[in-house]
């Protein structure tokens, strides 16, 4: 929800956006037209990559939600990781983790039985799986594979059902996670041609895992996150030379909402032009400084 109050002067913002990156140690030095003087002015920081991958981190199945093979031999998992559910996949003697790109519960006909639904992202095998359980027990589970195009299937009527296994069956296999690849979730600029990019983890994340780099194309410097917060509506908070700034950004939801970047996370700041489907190529010609 946002409230229209008293709206900032597009004049002023520009003005004070061009000042807050003017001094201080937390942003480039920039002129009237933009242009940033050299990177060594921010203090502290050190040139980096934020979009390179890191190593998958080691990880272990914490709440096996439902475990099953398939006739071909293949063993399907869906994990409770808490906050996220996590799909696993075998693969010889490794059970590969997938990413989960939308999942559901809903319950039973009779008390203690629910439904649990997870899509899989791959780039070449993607899939779907339904568990039917009963009392924190799986009673049933199916595999869809390819593109469901819903939110859940019916066991038995569609895709393959699985032959469910336990948890001695489990153990004889090695966990691997996902690597720890980056994504955009944010790539906007201002009207004075600065760069606003947010960035976070591709899975388990949270809203503290937002990483904000705000300055010209030349010197993008990381910024420190104050707050981050979603409903229709997304208000992502940071420091610039000791001001808080907010951008929020609209989506399909909220599509009365203008995104804009100021200085009060009510009243509506400077327009911000953003990116639909920003991607690797949103940062190719940026220069980023990292704390």
């Amino acid at each position: 929800m946002k409230a229209f109050l008293t709206v900032l002067s597009l004049a002023s913002l520009t003005a004070a956006l061009t000042a807050g990156c003017g001094g201080g140690t937390d942003s480039p030095s920039t002129g009237a037209t933009g242009s940033s003087s050299s990177p060594s002015t921010a203090a502290g920081s050190h040139a980096c990559s934020p979009l390179d991958a890191t190593a998958a981190s080691p990880m272990t199945l914490a709440n096996v939600l439902g475990a099953g093979r398939d006739a071909d031999g293949t063993v399907y998992v869906l994990d409770d990781g808490a906050p996220t559910y996590r799909a696993f996949v075998s693969q010889g003697t490794v059970l590969q983790r997938k990413e989960v790109a939308g999942s559901g519960t809903v319950g039973g006909g009779a008390p203690g039985t629910e439904s649990i639904n997870a899509s899989a992202e791959d780039a070449t095998a993607p899939f779907a799986l339904q568990i039917e359980r009963t009392n924190g027990v799986a009673t049933r589970m199916g595999v869809y594979r390819g593109e469901l195009g819903a939110k859940s299937f019916e066991i038995g009527k569609q895709g393959d059902v699985l032959t469910l296994i336990g948890a001695d069956v489990l153990s004889t296999f090695q966990v691997r996670n996902l690597p720890g690849n980056v994504v955009v979730e944010y790539s906007a600029t201002t009207q004075d041609g600065h760069r606003l990019l947010v960035t976070r983890p591709m899975v388990d994340w949270t809203y503290s895992d937002f990483r904000v780099f705000y300055g010209t194309a030349d010197q993008m410097l990381e910024r420190h996150l104050t707050n981050a917060s979603r409903g229709s509506t997304t208000y992502i908070s940071f420091q610039l030379d000791g001001t808080e700034y907010t951008a929020i950004f609209s989506s399909a939801l909220s599509a009365q909402t203008q995104s804009t970047l100021g200085t009060d996370p009510i009243q509506p700041g400077q327009p911000i032009t953003v990116e639909s489907a920003p991607g690797p190529a949103s940062v190719a010609p940026l220069s980023f400084y990292c704390f």
